[in-house]
């Protein structure tokens, strides 16, 4: 049992120093998959959506983390009412992470093409350590008969809000609640804890000319035991179908991403990622791909928001404000004419 802790610990220390700060995978699908960013995004773009993410970190590393993931979003309610869902998987030598959640989201209209996004989800975490093929672990020793693994699970709630002004958004999130610290070996000190966690993002596409569309996107994530971590991104968009960026991230990576509208609703999009500075240069790289559908989409523009829907909530205004005012007659006119 000892050997595992030592395990455990030193596995620990390898996340901490390659600046793995953050308490859940890390991801750059949210560059043109808002929802993979907080469920508070739903609904941002006017269309239903579902996601497949693989990424592989530090490949450089034996055991290293590896995630599969799966996310989707869809209307229920004229475009006001969405839910949503998360699954993921992320092995990390002998530690494994599993999440399931499900969100729900309303977008208030607030003015024109102005949006208030009001989100809650539940999620459902289970962390294993499955110490059959740890290092220096005995099989024959009477100590593991008839234990293969070591399991905990926990439920938690999050929140999240968003404005979005045509293709500008701001918003702030709390991922995970409440803190809570997980038993996963009774007596024996070895525990994970879930930190309250706090996410601040502001994003926008700017025009450049008629074919280039410019995205700059900032994240901001803050928990209560640790210092403040952020990603900064570009990314230039052409003809809104196809795209291509560069990604900082705190604590010493840089990353590459690009991906395009391959047909009509269908995406794609590879990001490859480079640690700088200190140990991480020798961890090696992280490739990262991801491939989404869209549902109901008409043309290739991938960053072009949901004309149909937008276009029907003017026709309403507009209807609205004809009904709104009586009609006015001129009196003087009509005397001056007798």
């Amino acid at each position: 049992m000892k050997s595992i802790r030592i395990h455990i610990i030193l596995l620990l220390l390898l996340l901490s120093v390659t600046g793995f700060s953050q308490q859940f995978p890390l991801t750059t699908q949210y560059l043109f998959n808002p929802y993979a960013l907080t469920p508070a995004m739903a609904g941002v773009t006017g269309y239903s959506e579902v996601f497949l993410n693989y990424r592989s970190d530090w490949t450089g590393i034996d055991g290293h983390p590896q995630t599969a993931r799966f996310n989707a979003s869809g209307n229920i309610y004229k475009h006001k009412m969405w839910l949503g869902g998360e699954m993921y998987l992320d092995n990390t030598d002998i530690l494994s992470r599993f999440k399931a959640s499900l969100s729900y989201t309303y977008k208030l209209k607030v003015q024109n093409d102005q949006f208030i996004h009001f989100a809650v989800w539940g999620s459902f975490y289970q962390n294993v350590i499955n110490y059959t093929n740890a290092i220096g672990v005995d099989p024959n020793d009477p100590l593991f008969k008839d234990i293969t693994s070591l399991v905990a699970s926990k439920f938690n709630a999050g929140f999240g809000l968003n404005y979005s002004w045509r293709k500008m958004n701001v918003g702030f999130s709390i991922p995970t609640l409440f803190a809570s610290r997980q038993e996963v070996i009774d007596g024996q000190g070895v525990n994970f804890n879930m930190r309250q966690e706090f996410l601040f993002h502001l994003s926008n596409i700017f025009t450049l000319n008629k074919n280039w569309d410019m995205q700059t996107y900032g994240v901001f994530r803050k928990t209560t035991t640790e210092p403040l971590n952020y990603e900064l991104s570009v990314m230039f968009i052409f003809v809104q179908r196809f795209w291509t960026g560069i990604l900082y991230r705190k604590g010493g990576a840089v990353g590459v991403n690009i991906g395009g509208n391959l047909v009509r609703g269908l995406a794609f999009n590879y990001s490859y990622e480079v640690p700088i500075g200190g140990i991480n240069a020798h961890s090696g790289g992280s490739h990262e791909f991801t491939l989404g559908w869209r549902f109901g989409a008409k043309n290739n523009k991938f960053f072009e928001n949901n004309k149909t829907y937008f276009s029907k909530e003017r026709k309403v205004r507009k209807t609205n404000t004809n009904n709104n005012y009586p009609p006015i007659y001129d009196f003087q006119y009509r005397k001056n004419k007798r």
